[in-house]
């Protein structure tokens, strides 16, 4: 089901014309994943919380098409009201390059990685690549 909606999702994106070269997302509405794809890369950032002991896993179908050339957790700023107070959040962010043309699927688990199978949310998202090797983003499931 997942997967006939993901490729119903690539071939509409894929069939629209003048499909943007850069696109950014903002986290609203409770959505953990921004993301900006410009030229040959895609940054994607997700929203964190290493203390709790998740993390953002991804897989990617299609690897030929892009790879990861970059991936850390960014703690947020220091605020002088939390000094001290567990819990601290941050961000996740993965740069991913194309490689080939074609279209990549990135399916992002937020999840502890001790416990196999549990997830407590997922985005997948589409990263179209052109003859160019120009990055075109989307996302498809929140």
């Amino acid at each position: 089901m997942i997967f006939a909606a993901i490729s119903a999702a690539a071939l509409f994106l894929a069939s629209c014309a003048g499909i943007p070269k850069e696109v950014a997302t903002t986290p609203e509405g409770g959505n953990p994943l921004s993301f900006t794809g410009k030229g040959k890369t895609v940054t994607v950032n997700l929203v964190s919380n290493k203390t709790t002991g998740y993390s953002w896993q991804y897989t990617i179908r299609k690897p030929n098409v892009v790879k990861v050339v970059s991936e850390e957790y960014k703690e947020d700023a220091p605020d002088p009201r939390m000094m001290g107070a567990a819990g601290k959040g941050g961000t996740q962010q993965y740069v991913f390059e194309a490689t080939a043309p074609g279209t990549a699927t990135v399916i992002f688990e937020h999840k502890q990685p001790w416990k196999k199978g549990k997830s407590a949310g997922a985005r997948i998202m589409l990263i179209m690549v052109d003859d160019n090797l120009q990055v075109s983003p989307a996302e498809v499931q929140r």
